[in-house]
């Protein structure tokens, strides 16, 4: 905040000395600065000065509209703030703007319109004459140094009358002028915050075409600034390069930094960061120690050959850091990427892991106490035991079956046009199927003993709940080792705020339990300075986790994930997602325009569901309504068909051309996922609703819409992708797709083609 009063202090001297209309000029300045660095904190409070300055006039003049332009400035700062502070000073600014422009009298202005007559209908010809207008003054006065101030100020008009389209431009203008300052100069700070600028403008930019310019822009200048680096000589970054090795920068600051305690980056060894972390970390500056045992991270992570025992240090001291914000934010989900950081140390060496042990104990007691509202003195330390034990013997049972499967049911011993040969290969299908269909009731019934457990813990819920499996859960081709996606269906009536804080937390309490069963690697837990999926910049995404085994664990935080209870935070692209709902308002993720906002996928995925515990009825009243809203009218038809579009348009080309070739295969892209997107397909275009995919093939039978010798086909393809993919998990261990492709395997795909 000093920084930003400094940046600002000079401006309100002016004000006194030359008015309020050199005042303005200069608040647009500081305005455009601020865009340009990406200054959010300096932008808020330019917008609030500019506020001001309306609010001023309006008083000078006794001018109504002035008011109302500056209580759209206040409220645009406040949407735009993240300090509490100056959130309740905009507040209060708005709040007294509003009084004066209700308690005084027209004078001046021969007719008076109230704060929403401010927004204009946005007319794209209108915005490109603003346009011309600038450019035909500009050229008449010959004045083109002050090109950004006009068009800064013409972005204040789009916040003020809410024309986004004018908006948009103004700040993609703005981008121009400093492209081409950059250009001229070759100042790569310029070509920076033309970057900024245009990124700005895409984030507020609601047109097709529009956020098409701007991203051709972002590339040329992306382009411009590699040819500005690469052509600057720099003998020690090309040595760098020719040995394989470029260094990364990676922010090791932050608002809160000690200047004493920084040093320049590339001086900074891996223990000189431990150091810098463990010493902030004792100050409690969080956010410092964070970045720098990151830092550390990174300038050893290396994920074709990890230093196991130096990773699991960084990952350990992260794991402190989160525990100490989980106490502050007392949010569930600091609490679970702690554990997961401890879980990920652990995987990499035993050197102490009893005390790593007692510190996730530690961390389920903190939650229940900050989170859950529960004291406990005592965690059990079996629990976890108990939990991997079973899932052990789930997998050495699968394991078993598919030993007995290859001994009674054995094609390959016969010739391919040998007639016992088909037979037995049916048969060998429908003893897979029941493999599969034995192992999706195995996991519901270990789900359900970890939430019984949790609720057990955390007191009863406050109304009647279902948990409903969906992907392969509810296909019935899920393995022991597949993620756990579901959703939370809660009681018609009792959506309220202790609800949902109720259910969150059960489902951070189970997330916690599913982590330190050790195989959720650390990507799936979307921490900031590891993975930050939410940036533009893919140098935030930059932690392989080729450590941790990759097994039971939730379905990640990616945006493109997410299929948890948790939903989706928002993003510049899509409003935030729960799947905490109740059965009504889960069903309207079919409908067309939340499907078409959300992107087909999800309200596939959520049309394939399968109970898992909890009250059953209410799955059977969700499935009603989703069938109701599926298969009643014509305009669910064409969405069904927009999914079969979009769906084939997704897969089209990796499976237009596919030949075995006795390389390493990918097992679910290029084997699994062909009969699951065949099934999928043929359901939508006979809306079909139910679950399993075993069922689906037995239900497009019965309405006839295959033969009986293709649902046999099809019956067999899938049960040899499944069986497959099981295999590979079994003999890798976990979620390890590479398979090398066997003969008969090959053989086998080959005959039931499709």
């Amino acid at each position: 905040m000093l920084r930003v009063c400094e940046k600002l202090r000079v401006v309100d001297v002016k004000s006194k000395r030359f008015g309020l209309a050199r005042t303005e000029t200069d608040y647009l300045r500081a305005l455009q600065d601020a865009m340009a660095n990406m200054d959010r904190c300096v932008e808020v409070e330019v917008l609030k000065s500019l506020g001001d300055v309306n609010l001023e006039k309006g008083q000078m003049d006794k001018n109504l509209e002035m008011f109302d332009r500056a209580m759209v400035l206040y409220r645009t700062a406040l949407i735009r703030c993240n300090d509490a502070d100056v959130g309740e000073s905009l507040e209060h600014r708005y709040h007294f703007a509003e009084k004066l422009r209700l308690g005084k009298r027209l004078t001046v202005l021969s007719s008076y319109e109230p704060l929403d007559s401010l927004r204009k209908l946005c007319s794209l010809p209108n915005v490109a004459e603003r346009f011309l207008d600038i450019d035909r003054r500009l050229t008449v006065s010959g004045k083109s140094l002050f090109l950004h101030i006009e068009y800064t100020r013409l972005m204040v008009e789009g916040i003020v009358s809410d024309d986004n389209v004018l908006e948009a431009e103004a700040i993609k203008s703005l981008g121009d002028v400093y492209l081409k300052r950059g250009t001229e100069t070759r100042d790569t700070t310029c070509l920076t915050k033309a970057t900024a600028l245009y990124n700005t403008a895409l984030a507020r930019c609601e047109r097709f075409q529009g956020t098409v310019a701007l991203i051709h822009r972002l590339l040329y200048t992306g382009r411009i600034r590699q040819k500005r680096t690469t052509g600057k000589k720099n003998p020690k970054r090309r040595l760098q390069q020719q040995q394989g090795h470029v260094s990364r920068d990676f922010p090791i600051t932050s608002p809160n930094t000690d200047v004493s305690d920084v040093k320049g980056h590339q001086s900074i060894s891996y223990e000189e960061y431990l150091t810098t972390g463990d010493r902030a970390l004792t100050d409690g500056k969080l956010d410092v120690a964070e970045q720098n045992f990151a830092s550390a991270l990174r300038e050893i992570h290396k994920p074709s050959k990890p230093d196991r025992g130096k990773e699991a240090e960084c990952l350990s001291r992260l794991g402190d850091v989160y525990v100490q914000r989980s106490k502050t934010a007392k949010e569930g989900r600091k609490f679970t990427q702690a554990a997961a950081l401890y879980n990920a140390a652990m995987a990499r060496t035993d050197k102490n892991k009893h005390s790593v042990t007692k510190k996730l104990q530690e961390i389920e007691k903190l939650f229940l106490y900050y989170t859950g509202n529960v004291e406990t003195k005592h965690v059990p330390p079996d629990l976890a035991i108990g939990h991997k034990k079973r899932l052990q013997e789930m997998r050495t049972r699968a394991k078993s079956q598919l030993e007995a499967i290859d001994q009674q049911h054995n094609p390959y011993q016969y010739d391919e046009d040998d007639p016992v040969m088909i037979t037995v290969e049916a048969e060998r299908a429908e003893a897979v199927k029941s493999l599969f269909k034995n192992i999706a009731r195995d996991r519901q019934s270990f789900i359900q003993g970890l939430v019984d457990e949790c609720i057990g813990t955390l007191g009863p819920p406050p109304c009647k709940y279902a948990f409903i499996g969906l992907g392969s859960q509810a296909t019935e081709l899920v393995t022991p080792y597949s993620d756990l996606e579901f959703a939370i269906l809660i009681e018609e009536g009792k959506d309220n705020d202790d609800t949902r804080r109720y259910f969150l937390n059960l489902t951070h309490y189970l997330h916690l339990k599913v982590i330190n069963l050790g195989e959720t690697i650390l990507p799936a837990m979307a921490i900031p300075s590891l993975n930050d999926f939410l940036s533009e910049d893919p140098e935030k995404d930059w932690f392989f986790d080729s450590v941790t085994p990759r097994g039971f664990a939730f379905d990640g935080f990616m945006p493109w994930a997410s299929k948890t209870p948790f939903g989706r935070d928002e993003t510049k692209r899509k409003r935030p997602v729960s799947l905490i709902q109740t059965p009504a308002e889960m069903a309207k993720f079919q409908e067309l325009d939340v499907s078409v906002a959300e992107g087909y996928h999800l309200s596939d995925i959520l049309r394939r569901v399968v109970f898992l515990t909890g009250e059953e009825a209410l799955v059977t009243t969700y499935m009603g309504k989703l069938n109701k809203v599926v298969t009643d009218d014509v305009l669910s038809h064409f969405m069904s068909r927009m999914s079969v579009i979009q769906i084939l348009l997704d897969n089209i080309e990796q499976f237009s051309s596919y030949e075995p070739t006795g390389q390493l295969l990918n097992v679910k892209k290029d084997i699994y996922r062909f009969p699951g997107i065949v099934i999928e397909v043929l359901a939508l275009c006979c809306q079909i609703t139910l679950a399993s995919a075993w069922n689906i093939i037995d239900k497009l039978k019965e309405m006839e819409k295959i033969h009986e010798e293709n649902a046999t086909h099809l019956t067999v393809l899938t049960s040899i992708s499944a069986e497959l993919r099981l295999r590979t998990y079994l003999n890798n261990g976990g979620q390890e797709d590479k398979v090398e492709y066997p003969e008969h395997y090959a053989c086998m795909i080959e005959q039931n083609t499709i």
